[in-house]
């Protein structure tokens, strides 16, 4: 009976003991390790099939065109939130919460760096990502930088949290801060944003296109940066669904945001 007793003892003391964990996939069992790999890669397949589905070149990612042709697709924010609704998780700034006691107490920034998580429906932490933004780009705009840290840092952290990086790269292409380019190719009279085109430059361009002087301007631009204008006409035309199929009939708000952008895709 003493024997007995003993042996029930051992017993509960080893279910008390903590479950010993793998330091190391690579020390799980090799049944467990090929199983598990089997799993992922299904998931993975089923993930790529409805990215290439179910995201829109031109609303949820673009590319950039240059002399050697289209640019590697970049995420744009509506991607990345499909991807991110898709999957279930959530997203949280732990950093955004400085910048807001900064202006609070008047602190000057020059920069804005914030971090992103992703986080599952058990608020583990699944991926985080990185996005900087100087206020010197937005005019010193600091709600406007805190929003373009913001997107890029949830870009960052889609991308490392799905391992879409072979895929995607980056938003590289701000021209549409993640909307669809069709609004801003609309004509004004079709509901173009009031006042984004200033009276001076309205006048100039009264069907809402831009004028000869600023058509002249962009070719020799192009042209001096080496990029190749029929491919950034047939970008203009996939990215604006067909209706802007040349440089005469951008309208002053693309042309703004494409003539801002030109250096950064020279550099691609």
């Amino acid at each position: 009976m003493s024997e007995l007793i003993e042996q029930q003892r051992d017993e509960s003391a080893a279910q008390r003991l903590p479950a010993t964990t793998a330091v190391s996939p690579l020390d799980l069992p090799a049944e467990v390790f090929r199983s598990g790999l089997d799993r992922r890669g299904q998931n993975r397949r089923a993930l790529m099939e409805w990215v290439r589905g179910a995201l829109v070149e031109g609303v949820d990612f673009g590319r950039i065109p240059t002399r050697r042709g289209p640019s590697k697709p970049s995420l744009w924010k509506p991607g990345a939130e499909k991807i991110c609704g898709m999957l279930g998780v959530t997203i949280h700034y732990p950093t955004l919460g400085d910048y807001e006691q900064a202006a609070l107490h008047g602190v000057g920034l020059v920069h804005v760096i914030l971090r992103c998580e992703i986080h599952d429906a058990g608020g583990n932490v699944v991926a985080d990502g990185v996005g900087a933004r100087s206020l010197k780009q937005d005019g010193g705009d600091l709600n406007k930088s805190l929003k373009m840290a913001a997107k890029s840092a949830h870009i960052d952290a889609t991308l490392r949290m799905a391992g879409l990086s072979e895929v995607f790269t980056q938003d590289l292409e701000d021209m549409s801060h993640g909307q669809n380019l069709e609004e801003a190719t609309r004509n004004p009279r079709q509901g173009a944003p009031q006042g984004r085109v200033p009276p001076a430059r309205a006048a100039t361009a009264p069907q809402g296109r831009i004028s000869e002087a600023q058509h002249k301007r962009l070719e020799a631009r192009i042209s001096r940066l080496n990029l190749d204008p029929e491919r950034v006409k047939s970008w203009l035309a996939r990215a604006s669904h067909g209706r802007v199929r040349s440089f005469q009939e951008l309208t002053p708000a693309l042309y703004q945001r494409l003539d801002a952008r030109l250096d950064q895709w020279a550099a691609q």
